[in-house]
């Protein structure tokens, strides 16, 4: 097979190493186990069996990455629409976002928008360089240095040969915010259609891709509205961006919030988890990807983490998500990130098929796909069961998965055998035929 994509921000991998397996049917991750025999979601089961004469109510779901396909086929029915506002340079709604008809991109300035960025560690690197590299013991740093210190320290043991010289600044000279002020937050532009929108159109696919309209796949949630929110280029996210895109997600109505996406270090970590603890207060749910290194993250944290700073807490509406495959001799994705604490659950991520720009369809494989089948299983719960919270969600989602008995290969172990429940906390892969079973029993008892 060749490689057909190149990584974006650590979410998205080469399907190159999975050359000598069989691929899987195209909608392999919405089949089951005990139908088609293959380790998917049961998406198909469900339907056929459960929601049958069953009328959904529509469902916001905030896509946060690269961008989105707004004129794709398969995605423009399902788009989420600004009901108060209209294209232009007004902001109708008062909301301080001139013109955002489908969303938000933080990654844009007036005469465009940011397409590359360096990664996370050469910016913390050589931002406070001048400032840390004399420093022997942390115990001389201020409490209020502390964290920029321990990511520049990080950020330092990361660095590779080519990484002598500053990197380039893309998105102060286009964006023109002030970074470090959280408060500036009115910048950037409504379009969403700029690079590396390829990856957004693709995850936007497999949550919310119109269903049964004969072409192109299938989505997981049929009464879905896709909200756009532009925070990742090519390169690592910006903690800013990503803070203000989970706050503009939120405040605009989203219910759920899809990021496939991911770094080692996160200097301004604090704005990210403020935005988390303002979703959960909202009751939003937010599902975010484990990561493709094939490294414990419970040692090597990847962030944004669902564990909070301070105490070590756990974000009650988060669910972090490993990449499975479909049968049982690759059912852990040998990329995938892992972790007994910090990982919830194993989905679907290998070989995807679904839209990408252009009216095109391809499949891809990474955590950056394995979250969004988790986002689109919980828009289709909470599309049937509108009363349940993002709370319930994840408790549903997390207690219904398929249970795996048997000894999986431990990614970058050479071939090391373990208990599932050694990779994550659930044990198993997502199973939406098992969710809707207990939604159902969980709503009936209220």
């Amino acid at each position: 097979m060749k490689k057909l994509f190149t990584m974006v921000s650590g979410v998205l991998v080469s399907a190159l190493s999975f050359a000598q397996q069989q691929p899987p049917q195209q909608n392999w991750h919405l089949q089951s186990k005990d139908v088609e025999k293959v380790y998917g979601t049961g998406v198909l089961k469900a339907y056929n069996e459960l929601l049958k004469g069953k009328t959904p109510k529509p469902v916001v779901v905030a896509v946060l990455d690269g961008g989105l396909d707004t004129l794709h086929e398969d995605l423009k029915a399902n788009l989420w629409r600004n009901p108060k506002e209209t294209f232009g340079n007004q902001d109708l709604d008062g909301n301080g976002y001139k013109g955002d008809v489908f969303g938000w991109n933080f990654l844009g300035g007036e005469n465009g928008q940011v397409t590359n960025e360096s990664v996370e560690y050469q910016r913390v690197y050589y931002r406070y360089k001048d400032q840390f590299a004399n420093v022997e013991n942390e115990k001389e740093v201020k409490k209020n240095d502390l964290q920029h210190y321990r990511s520049w320290v990080l950020s330092k043991s990361l660095l590779k040969k080519a990484d002598s010289i500053a990197p380039v600044d893309f998105r102060a000279k286009q964006v023109k915010d002030d970074y470090f002020n959280i408060k500036d937050r009115f910048y950037g532009n409504a379009n969403l259609m700029g690079d590396p929108y390829f990856h957004g159109t693709h995850v936007g696919g497999i949550i919310g891709a119109t269903r049964d309209n004969g072409i192109g796949m299938d989505g997981i949630a049929g009464a879905v509205q896709l909200m756009g929110v532009r925070v990742v280029p090519n390169g690592d996210e910006h903690d800013k961006d990503v803070a203000l895109g989970i706050r503009y997600a939120v405040d605009n109505g989203a219910q759920i919030i899809n990021m496939s996406f991911g770094k080692r270090v996160s200097p301004e970590r604090k704005l990210v988890e403020d935005a988390i603890r303002y979703a959960e207060k909202k009751g939003v749910l937010l599902v975010n990807a484990a990561g493709n290194e094939g490294t414990d993250i419970d040692s090597e944290p990847h962030y944004p983490s669902p564990f909070h700073m301070k105490g070590n807490s756990r974000a009650s509406n988060m669910i972090t998500v490993g990449a499975s495959g479909a049968t049982e001799a690759g059912l852990v994705a040998p990329f995938s990130n892992y972790g007994d604490q910090t990982v919830d659950v194993f989905a679907p991520g290998v070989a995807i098929y679904a839209t990408i720009p252009g009216n095109k369809y391809s499949p891809l494989s990474g955590t950056s796909m394995a979250t969004p089948v988790v986002a689109g299983i919980a828009a289709l719960l909470k599309s049937y069961y509108p009363e349940l919270t993002a709370k319930q969600l994840k408790f549903i989602i997390e207690q219904s998965v398929t249970k795996i008995d048997f000894p999986v290969t431990k990614p970058k172990s050479g071939g090391t055998k373990v208990k599932m429940t050694e990779l994550c906390r659930t044990g198993g892969i997502v199973n939406a035929y098992n969710a809707l079973v207990m939604a159902e029993e969980m709503t009936k008892s209220k």
